[in-house]
């Protein structure tokens, strides 16, 4: 597929961009964005005959429709310098005759924050490239064009990182601008931009989006919570069928998904002119929040009785044209987050009829191969959601909550590739996080913490995350021509921690200033720090000092897999030296027998011990001690949702399996969320998916599945000890599929393994009884343990 893809591709992406006229105006008012549309009528004899291929890159955004039909929005979010042009076949929405090819084009203010996550130069504009039927459409004079008059973006108070909230005048915004039978003749023809040297910001370089389109799935209502007018039939909105609005009323209802999605949203109204749609996303009831957006209070989320829905509005004004054939369609230009839309309708003298809200989900298109399954129901549950977190938290990067930020943040996404690796062998957005990281390096040697973005912000460990990242991207699929491209800057992320080391081997933290940000964990003893340890006068950081020496050993072991053993015995060296000078000097605490946080005073953390362990600094039953002892003492710093994976290895790896602790996970499911929360201190966000700690665990643990070889080529089976009755499930590797089944006996268990030909496989010591079947392709161990 990826082959395919990049011989459909080889397109001209240079050459000039659309722009508007000279003379248009720029953005509207205060507005965070200006947006403009592009259209053009293509003749075609035989659609569907073959592929018909269009390459379309936009400054910032685009949302592509055919013949009325929504087919894509992009393109894939710039790295670095790279732009993308995202390849799109639309044969299948062409009909044979005349098409309507309609481009909505959004472009972000360099002077506002608008959407963190999106690059804009200040220079609006669209760029296509493709023929359909005999229609060349890169040239100018195929197209129409106008700036969407009427329409504001709004930053937004609980999206404030996003700026996608919209106000439109259905009237001064043309709303039918997509039907065939709309006059295009006042539009003006695009003006290609200057290619003269210096005479304005050059439009960046384009390459092939390297990542699928998302996908656009449609979805059903599911119920109605709550209406100021019980008086009206809503159920019948859940059915399709039309709902009468009368005059001079101002009503609202609050419709339920049934889970938490990201998707698009439209809604369908016939006549009404002058009426008001308002639009609010939620992803749940909540009581009135502390601080918008930072902290939140919730309990149950589904408690529409006494909780009410946060979120910020989109408004549409109707211009009332719409009928019963044609009506008139109020979609948000971008997806929102949410399980539950409140739709507030006020109508002014004439009645409005609704004829529908439609649902279109939409997230990466992982294809899904991984799969668990065991004797525990609550398993079951928590796989499930697990699952749809992710994809929830999957676009064209990784993002750590998608109603609030959409950023793709380095401890998030090294968590959320390791879980899509055990769900996927489609590795791609992996590959463009990795790379977007990269790009973001800065002459101190950190990468930013997150990217893209175009506000920089440094969190020392978040590069750290990014080396481990690349460590677990070797492990499972091994492309070396793709990972050495990143040795320069592992090795330059190292060396910023190895210059602020001190002679007594601890990592001296430099003092927040806003971009520059110490964050470890959301737990509540650093509510006031904003997750920052307390670090003592010298700022000494035991947790980063345990975080270099585990960055170094993963560093060591992508050095050795590149063929630079050189450098790989210099990063080992280099940790075991520091290991040797940290695990007896000043942050151990005798007295108490933990590490501290920094070089003085008491322990305060089970994160320090949890890195101790990670590091290798402390291990087998010494680990399993001190790691037992830390989870159980009230006293330290409990690690939360976003350091669950590390603590979890960390208990697994010294054999303290019996204090892995899913309650956490079971409390959200029994205050009914359908995703997993961002953390226990703000309560912020409902959809997080470092959170999806079961997608790696229950794979790695209780089937036993890893790799033991870069690239996956050998596979280990260690099952750590469980108490279930039976478990089964499937891992992705490069080479297919490993299958494990296992169930308890009263001998001890008695597993099955399935594992394409080409895999080694490693099985424990204990395992006995083997017996071993092979066919053409595939080969199968039954044993017990």
């Amino acid at each position: 597929m990826v082959q395919t893809e990049q011989v459909l591709t080889k397109q001209d992406l240079g050459g000039p961009w659309f722009e508007l006229p000279t003379g248009t105006d720029g953005v509207p008012g205060r507005s965070v964005a200006s947006s403009m549309r592009f259209r053009a009528r293509v003749t075609v004899d035989s659609p569907g005959a073959a592929p018909a291929w269009l390459h379309i890159s936009a400054d910032s955004r685009f949302r592509l429709h055919v013949n009325g039909t929504f087919v894509a929005a992009g393109p894939a979010k710039p790295s670095g310098r790279t732009w993308f042009a995202d390849p799109i076949d639309i044969a299948s929405f062409l009909v044979a005759g005349e098409n309507i090819i309609g481009i909505d084009v959004l472009t972000y203010s360099t002077t506002s924050l608008g959407n963190a996550s999106v690059q804009r130069t200040g220079r609006p504009g669209l760029l296509v490239r493709g023929i359909v039927g005999e229609t060349e459409l890169s040239s100018p004079a195929v197209w129409r064009c106008r700036l969407v008059k009427g329409r504001q973006f709004h930053q937004g108070l609980n999206t404030l990182f996003l700026g996608i909230q919209e106000t439109l005048d259905g009237a001064a915004s043309e709303h039918d601008w997509l039907t065939s039978s709309f006059d295009d003749g006042a539009w003006p023809t695009p003006s290609l931009d200057s290619q003269e040297p210096f005479s304005a910001t050059p439009r960046p370089p384009l390459a092939p989006r390297p990542i699928p389109q998302l996908t656009l799935t449609p979805m059903p209502l599911i119920g109605v919570t709550k209406t100021s007018d019980p008086g009206i039939e809503w159920s019948r909105l859940l059915s399709g069928e039309t709902i009468g609005i009368p005059p001079h009323s101002d009503i609202s209802v609050d419709v339920d998904a049934g889970f938490l999605m990201t998707a698009f949203l439209a809604v369908a109204v016939e006549a009404g002119q002058g009426a008001c749609l308002q639009l609010t996303a939620a992803e749940c009831y909540e009581q009135p929040p502390t601080d918008i957006p930072w902290l939140r209070r919730k309990a149950d989320r589904t408690d529409h009785v006494t909780g009410d829905l946060f979120g910020d509005p989109d408004q549409y004004l109707v211009a009332g044209t719409g009928t019963p054939n044609t009506p008139e369609v109020f979609s948000p230009f971008w997806f929102r987050t949410f399980r539950y839309v409140r739709l507030r309708i006020t109508t002014t003298d004439s009645p409005l009829r609704l004829q529908s809200m439609e649902l279109t989900r939409t997230h990466y298109p992982l294809d899904i191969t991984g799969t668990f399954a065991s004797s525990s129901d609550v398993q079951r549950q928590l796989w499930d959601v697990s699952v749809r977190t992710l994809l929830n938290c999957m676009h064209e990067t990784f993002e750590d909550c998608p109603f609030y930020e959409q950023l793709q943040y380095a401890m998030d996404t090294r968590s959320q590739a390791l879980f899509s690796l055990h769900l996927s062998a489609d590795d791609r957005l992996i590959r463009r996080a990795i790379e977007d990281f990269a790009a973001s390096g800065n002459p101190t040697g950190l990468t930013e913490s997150r990217s893209p973005s175009v506000e920089p912000q440094f969190i020392p460990g978040f590069s750290l995350y990014w080396i481990r990242m690349i460590a677990e991207h070797v492990d499972f699929v091994g492309d070396r021509s793709f990972t050495e491209r990143f040795i320069g800057r592992i090795d330059a992320v190292l060396g910023y921690f190895a210059d602020r080391l001190s002679p007594d081997g601890f990592v001296i933290s430099a003092e927040g200033d806003g971009i520059l940000w110490n964050f470890v964990d959301w737990t509540e003893t650093w509510r006031a720090s904003r997750g920052v340890p307390e670090l003592g006068p010298r700022r000494a950081n035991t947790i980063a000092t345990f975080m270099y020496i585990s960055a170094l050993k993963s560093a060591a072991s992508i050095a050795d897999f590149c063929g630079r053993t050189g450098l790989a015995d210099e990063y080992a060296a280099r940790a075991d030296a520091l290991t040797r000078c940290v695990v007896d000097g000043p942050a151990w605490d005798e007295q108490k027998r933990y590490y501290r946080d920094t070089d003085r005073g008491a322990p305060h953390s089970v994160h320090a011990q949890m890195w101790a362990v990670l590091s290798g600094a402390v291990q087998g039953a010494a680990a399993a001690d001190l790691l037992q002892r830390a989870v159980a003492d009230q006293d330290l710093a409990p690690c939360s949702y976003a350091t669950a994976l590390d603590l979890f290895d960390a208990l697994r790896h010294a054999g303290a399996h019996g204090s892995v602790n899913w309650r956490p996970w079971e409390d959200m499911l029994e205050q009914n969320l359908t995703t997993w929360a961002e953390d226990t201190v703000s309560l912020r966000s409902d959809c997080h998916a470092w959170g999806s700690v079961p997608l790696q665990h229950f794979p790695r643990y209780i089937l036993g599945v890893s790799p033991a070889a870069p690239g996956f080529t050998s596979v280990a089976i260690y099952p750590a000890p469980s108490d279930l009755d039976w478990a089964e499930g499937s891992v992705p590797t490069p080479h297919g599929q490993v299958t494990v089944a296992w169930k308890r006996t009263p001998s001890g268990r008695d597993m099955t393994v399935s594992a394409p030909l080409a895999l080694g496989l490693k099985l424990p010591d204990a395992a006995c009884a083997i017996t071993e079947h092979v066919n053409a392709h595939q080969r199968t161990l039954t044993f017990t343990l």
